[in-house]
């Protein structure tokens, strides 16, 4: 059979297939936003109506479009998903797991799961497989795949050749195992859809045609790759991210994720480099700053970068791409190789994805998309690896940590799986085997769940993501702990004084109980007063204010759009039991000479309220409106 063969359609593709594997097809897809939607589709499809096809799919992070959990939220996110998610397709086993209607001939299994949105759902929690992301390939060849599918680009400008654009991360180190396979005489095959949309990626993402042995290229299978929503920043988390970039040396390499936080550390390194005296000036100012006792233990890195940043990184994000088109990641990786960014794979907003397809060829080489062994692991090549790597920082966040230095960042003490570990332990590991090299670990010192505020610093936890072993800095917007090295007594004294104050005694008298510190054990001054208003009073100064927007890497939202969010937000925090909800109706009842926020009001479909309800409900998203902006 010539390589490849080309289809215009999913379904005739899939028939093909089909009888290629002898009926039963074990399918990698790809994480995010490179899956062969349109292929898994018409195997599933074609399963569901033949009982005697067996498919397996093993995937992670299945992205699909937000929706509300009531009247207001869905009166603002539904005219979103038409605006923005209108041609993405959502593949058709989301619903049928959500559903609990997986035919027994089909089954799906994730190595990562959307953040959250599992956690009620039987059959994905049955079926999540717990791994890292370096083991992936193994663990998909234990399983018995045959086949991959992913979304592939196209250029004009290299013919003969498709890019795994997104997602070379898995591919890359399956195509050998696959061709191996091949040879033994086991049916495999490497499928391509091709996605017009996707970024042309070179290097290693760049493959030769004849390494596909189906192709699927169709006008009706084109979409936009999903663009995430860049989630507003707080006061909380440019403090966080302070902290974090002053750890960040010039020439080092960097490791960054994904959300507000890591959007925050971007544009607090941008900040560091261009005004350096701001930068001091807050971290001075802030609670475990460098103005406190408590910043003593590590390096103040506040300096301007002159020779930049090379990113070794997971994945290619919105921040980290921030990074390189200000200028800041510039290191090449070696003497002998320019690349600025190695990356395993991405995902990011529609910015992001509009960034790189414009972006002049002879720059876009600057990034090399790879193999994830690449990235994760030390193996294969470990003496390049070391010289690229030099004074790493590689940062991730956490869910909860406890006193003693765990993370908690993919499971329930109740063993519910919220995501998943993803490479977060490869990055830990890594770090503790490189010189010069940190993980740095983010986390938010406290929550609100049902209006009650709890500590994401626990004395104990019933599971845990990084064992204590592995400890090393953990950061909250409170400062920095570094418990590397150091004995039990020592790191429960640095993580409590990262700690929301108001947990404090209580988590110092557990560890306290246990035997773990002093019974004369106290904290310093300085680290007694760690409160959301202690953070609000440095970002609020005038001098200050200016440098810390809400969407540091901009958004698609518009500002009524973006203001009515925070307004749900606080009407989400602050009726969640009986009582606040009341204080709040009363309060909104009772506030005379509301603004009227007509545009905003209209965008959520309460402007011709009629009925009592609906009159209520615009009453207090106006009330919500007027107090964000207090």
């Amino acid at each position: 059979m010539p390589r490849p063969l080309s289809f215009e359609s999913a379904s005739e593709l899939a028939d093909r297939l089909i009888a290629m594997l002898d009926k039963t097809v074990v399918l990698g897809l790809p994480i995010g936003v490179g899956k062969a939607t349109h292929i898994v589709d018409a195997l599933y499809s074609r399963a569901a109506a033949d009982p005697s096809i067996s498919l397996t799919v093993f995937t992670g992070l299945t992205l699909t479009t937000p929706k509300g959990s009531n009247e207001l939220q869905s009166n603002f996110i539904d005219p979103l998903v038409k605006r923005l998610y209108a041609d993405w397709p959502t593949p058709i086993y989301v619903k049928a797991i959500a559903e609990n209607s997986l035919p027994p001939n089909i089954t799906v299994r994730e190595f990562y799961l959307r953040p959250g949105a599992y956690l009620q759902n039987p059959i994905a929690q049955q079926n999540y497989t717990s791994i890292n992301y370096s083991q992936v390939v193994d663990e998909l060849m234990a399983l018995g795949v045959n086949v991959v599918a992913q979304l592939v680009a196209t250029s004009a400008e290299a013919t003969g050749h498709y890019s795994l654009s997104s997602n070379p991360e898995i591919t890359l180190d399956l195509l050998p195992k696959l061709e191996a396979k091949r040879r033994a005489g086991s049916p495999v095959a490497m499928v391509g859809q091709v996605n017009r949309h996707m970024p042309y990626m070179f290097g290693d993402s760049e493959l030769n045609a004849d390494c596909f042995d189906l192709i699927l290229d169709s006008d009706d299978c084109q979409y936009p790759p999903f663009g995430l929503l860049n989630r507003a920043v707080t006061p909380a988390d440019y403090a966080t991210a302070m902290h974090v970039a002053s750890l960040i040396p010039d020439g080092g390499t960097l490791q960054l994720g994904i959300g507000s936080l890591s959007d925050a550390v971007a544009h607090c390194l941008s900040l560091r480099h261009e005004s350096p005296d701001v930068f001091r000036r807050v971290l001075d100012a802030l609670p475990g700053g460098t103005g406190t006792t408590a910043r003593t233990r590590l390096p103040i890195e506040d300096a301007p970068f002159d020779k930049g940043l090379y990113a070794s990184t997971e994945l290619l994000s919105d921040a980290v791409l921030a990074l390189f088109q200000r200028g800041l990641i510039k290191r090449p990786a070696d003497d002998e190789d320019d690349t600025l960014v190695h990356a395993g794979f991405f995902v990011g907003s529609r910015m992001f994805y509009d960034a790189l397809n414009e972006m002049p060829p002879k720059r876009r080489r600057r990034i090399n998309m790879t193999r994830i062994s690449y990235v994760n692991t030390l193996f294969g090549d470990e003496d390049r690896k070391r010289r690229q790597r030099q004074n790493a920082r590689l940062i991730n966040e956490t869910m909860m940590a406890t006193l003693l230095g765990e993370a908690v960042s993919d499971t329930l003490s109740d063993g519910r799986v919220v995501s998943g570990v993803g490479g977060q332990f490869d990055f830990v590991s890594m770090a503790q085997s490189l010189d010069d090299a940190h993980s740095i670990l983010m986390l938010r010192a406290s929550r609100t769940k049902k209006g009650a505020a709890e500590s994401n610093i626990r004395w104990s936890y019933g599971s845990a993501t990084v064992p204590r072993h592995h400890r090393d800095i953990f950061v909250t917007e409170y400062g920095i702990a570094a418990t590397r090295g150091r004995t039990d007594a020592e790191v429960i004294d640095a993580m409590l004084r990262i700690a929301d104050s108001a947990f404090q005694p209580a988590l110092m008298a557990e560890a306290k109980q246990a035997g773990k510190l002093p019974r004369e054990h106290q904290l310093s001054e300085g680290s007694t007063a760690n409160s959301l208003d202690a953070l609000q009073a440095v970002f609020r100064q005038p001098e200050f204010k200016a440098h810390f927007p809400d969407y540091p890497l901009g958004s698609v939202l518009t500002a009524d759009e973006q203001q009515l969010i925070k307004a749900l937000e606080w009407l989400q925090s602050n009726t969640a039991t009986t009582s606040s909800k009341l204080r709040a109706f009363l309060a909104a009842m009772n506030t005379r000479a509301l603004p009227a926020n007509n545009a905003a009001i209209e965008r959520i479909g309460l402007a011709d309220a009629s009925g009592l309800g609906p009159k209520v409900l615009r009453r207090l998203v106006r009330y919500a409106l007027n107090r964000i902006d207090q």
